[in-house]
C-alpha cells in the first residue's frame, strides 16, 4: 500500500504548502491513501500498513519545486527539509519503506494564513510533474492543474486581491 501525507503549518504562510496540497487531493488519488497531517507527528500514523510513504511538505532547496526519493545517510540525517525533525527517527525505525519528498521552496515562512502567489505559481509548475511521479509508482493520479490551483485558492491562499492571483 502507498500514502501520500501532507504535512506543515498553515499559520505560516508557506510552510502549510503540504497540507494544502494534500487537502486538495484527498478523493482525486486512487491506489493511495492521502491524508492531511497537517501539524500532526509522522509517528502518529500507522506507516507498518504502507511500503511506499509519499510526504508533501516545503524545504529550503535552491529549485523551485523537487520530487525526491528520501535515502538516509550514514548518521540518518536528511538534511534538504526544513522540517527534519522526527524523520530521522522515522527513517531509522522504517528502513524497509520507500520514502519520497515533494518540495515547494516556500517565499514566506511567517505568521499569516494562506500560500503566497510565488508558491501558488510553483506548484501549478510542478502538478504535472507529481501526476507524472505518481503514475510511475502506480498511483492513478489525473490532476488538472487549473482545477487544483483554484481549489488551493478557495481553500489556502491569502490576500488573493493584494497579491493579483
Amino acid at each position: 500500500m502507498k500514502i501520500i501525507i501532507g504535512v506543515g503549518n498553515r499559520l505560516m504562510k508557506d510552510d502549510g504548502f503540504g497540507s494544502c496540497l494534500a487537502e486538495v487531493i484527498i478523493g482525486k488519488v486512487n491506489n493511495a491513501e492521502v491524508i492531511d497531517l497537517g501539524l500532526g507527528n509522522l509517528l502518529g500514523v500507522d506507516l507498518d500498513k504502507y511500503d511506499t510513504i509519499i510526504i508533501l511538505d516545503v524545504a529550503n532547496i535552491n529549485e523551485e519545486y523537487k520530487i525526491f526519493k528520501i535515502i538516509p545517510t550514514g548518521e540518518g540525517k536528511f538534511e534538504e527539509t526544513l522540517h527534519d525533525l522526527g524523520l530521522n527517527t522515522i527513517l531509522k525505525l522504517y528502513e524497509d519503506k520507500e520514502f519520497y519528498i515533494v518540495t515547494c521552496k516556500p517565499e514566506e515562512i511567517e505568521v499569516g494564513y494562506g500560500l503566497s502567489k510565488e508558491c501558488l505559481l510553483r506548484i501549478e509548475k510542478l502538478i504535472p510533474e507529481f501526476t507524472a511521479f505518481l503514475r510511475k509508482l502506480e498511483i492513478n493520479a489525473d490532476f488538472r492543474v487549473r482545477d487544483i490551483i483554484e481549489e488551493l485558492k478557495k481553500r489556502c491562499a491569502y490576500s488573493t486581491i493584494s497579491n493579483g492571483i
